[in-house]
């Protein structure tokens, strides 16, 4: 079964338009246009072997805080995307939880199809908060 292609301008190629491609790009363009995340700090399926060169694990979308001096370990977002009907909120939030044993992001998106999810950073632990701020 072909699916197309999508242009992703991140990674400035086009890649196969799955369902859950579907939903990056749609969220790479939230980042670009609504939050006014800067493209150069957008990272697309960033490999987590660049902190802890022990994991394979890749993290969809990773907005850097290079702005704020921060290390790759520290992000500004996480972002985990999924196509609907293929995750549930439960299972991606196991796999969150993973990926934050080597990241500690200002905020997290979930994005499952077209249900979002935000989470921001307070202290220790995660707040769900409405929306994210702008960049």
């Amino acid at each position: 079964m072909t699916h197309g292609t999508l242009f992703d301008p991140i990674r400035k190629k086009d890649v196969p338009a799955t369902p859950e491609e579907h939903v990056r790009q749609e969220t790479i363009r939230f980042l670009l246009e609504k939050v006014k995340v800067p493209a150069h700090l957008i990272a697309v399926e960033f490999g987590l072997c660049a902190i802890d060169p022990k994991t394979d694990d890749r993290v969809d979308i990773l907005v850097h805080n290079f702005r704020e001096g921060a290390p790759l370990e520290r992000p500004w977002l996480l972002v985990e995307c999924k196509a609907p009907g293929e995750y549930t909120w439960e299972a991606l939030q196991v796999q969150l939880n993973k990926y934050l044993r080597i990241l500690t992001p200002n905020y997290v998106m979930l994005a499952l199809g077209d249900a979002v999810r935000f989470f921001k950073l307070d202290g220790k632990k995660f707040s769900k908060i409405d929306s994210l701020p702008l960049y």
